[in-house]
């Protein structure tokens, strides 16, 4: 789990899987704000991004069923 950048979620998109999975834990939950030291604006982005991406099955919901 990746410490957030300024401008990093300002470019972040839905297509870009390995910053996308940095933001994810082991089990494909969205890691929360307070670890990644995202504000609430770029948290929001990130998870668009992650929902985004798990609707077009470019990464799993969960890692195991």
């Amino acid at each position: 789990m990746a410490k957030m950048k300024r401008n990093q979620a300002e470019n972040i998109d839905y297509k870009e899987l390995d910053v996308l999975k940095s933001f994810l834990t082991e089990a494909g939950k969205i890691v929360p704000s307070r670890v990644t030291g995202a504000s609430a604006q770029q948290q929001k982005r990130i998870a668009k991004a992650v929902k985004q991406a798990r609707f077009l099955a470019l990464i799993p919901y969960t890692d195991k069923h």
